[in-house]
Order: structure tokens, then sequence, then C-alpha cells
């Protein structure tokens, strides 16, 4: 009886040695996966402050809204440093005399009619005189229609003796006229005669000149 208890003894001896060294063994290999979890290191996402680069600021440019260069820049200033040229002076010739530049004709080749257009008694007498007395060739003076002006008329080929006619009393601004055909103021061709020149006298300075 004795020699069957002892081989049972030793086979559950070795049973639980066995369990024993299962259940080490496992703890063992929990240990060492929970000890890898511990120490793996644990991954980081990078944020997204981090993976985004700063993005190049781009040189400002001029350019137009509406594409009008032209318009938007603005005219270069002037060089400063170079001296401007000067234009050159013009010089005006200074003006003719203009008794000078007539040549009138000789005062005793040129018949002179002076007519009144104004209510001035005697005017075209006076101014007859005062012509006469210049060696001109004056008719008798006449009245004409009413005048608003004096004026001074002309046959053809005569406007420079007109011109130095209106010189010699001081109105060379004329007026000129060439003479018409009946001749104006009421004149008639029989009353002007011979007269190369025709003075219509109207209200102003020919009218008032002392006698």
């Amino acid at each position: 009886m004795e020699s069957n208890r002892a081989p049972n003894n030793q086979m559950a001896i070795r049973g639980v040695v066995l369990v024993l060294a299962l259940i080490a063994a496992g703890a063992f290999v929990l240990a060492r996966g929970l000890d890898d979890g511990d120490s793996a290191p644990v991954a980081t996402q990078p944020t997204a402050e981090a993976t985004m680069e700063a993005e190049p600021t781009p040189d400002p440019v001029d350019t137009p809204p509406n594409g009008d260069d032209a318009a938007a820049t603005p005219a270069p200033a002037p060089d400063e440093t170079q001296p401007a040229t000067p234009a050159p002076e013009v010089i005006q010739p200074p003006a003719p005399d203009p008794e000078e530049q007539l040549e009138c004709r000789d005062p005793s080749t040129i018949g002179v009619l002076v007519a009144n257009g104004t209510d001035v008694s005697g005017a075209a007498g006076r101014l007859s005189g005062e012509l006469n007395a210049a060696n001109y060739v004056t008719l008798p003076p006449v009245n004409a229609s009413a005048q608003t002006s004096s004026a001074f008329y002309y046959r053809a080929g005569y406007e420079v003796d007109a011109q130095c006619i209106a010189n010699l009393l001081g109105v060379g601004a004329g007026p000129f006229f060439p003479m018409s055909d009946p001749p104006p103021g009421g004149i008639t061709l029989e009353t002007l005669g011979n007269a190369y020149i025709l003075i219509l006298i109207g209200p102003d300075s020919l009218a008032q000149r002392p006698g």
C-alpha cells in the first residue's frame, strides 16, 4: 500500500511545480508587457501652427486699379541740377512812322471837298481853310446829310493821299472808304466835281476844330 502512495505524491508535487512555473512565466510576460507599454514613446501629432510655414509677404506693386499707368504713375520731377536754357530774346523792331511810309502826292495836285454832316455851323468852312493853308486844292464847302462820325472817302488810287490828309488833321485812324457812286452823304457827282478826296464831318473832333 505504501509503495503506491509515493509515486502519486511525486506526481502531485510535479503538477504543483508546473502550475507555479506557468503562473510565474505569465506574470513575467505580463510585467514585461506593462513595462514596454509604459516606456514606449508617445507619438505626438504636430499642431497646425507648427506644420504651417509662414508664407512670404509679396512686395507691393504700384498697379493702378483701373490699369491706367499714365494716370496713377506721377510724372518724374524735373532735374533741378541741370540749369534751364533761357529762351532766346525776341527783339521786336520799332514800329515805323506812318508819315515815313506814306508817299504823299503834292497837295497842290489834290482836290478836296469838305461836307458838314453836323449842326455845328461853319465846321466845313473852317476845315477847308485849314487844308487850303496846307496847299491842298479845296472846293467850296457844302452841307451833307446827318453823320454819326467823320469819315474819309477817296477815288481809286488816292487812298494814300486820304491817309496823308488824316495824318495832317491828327485823325490818322480815319476811317477810310472807297468813293461810292453816287457819293455818300447826299453829295452829287456834280458837287463832288474834280475832288479826289471827300471828307464828311461828323459830331466829333473834326467838327470842333478852331477856325
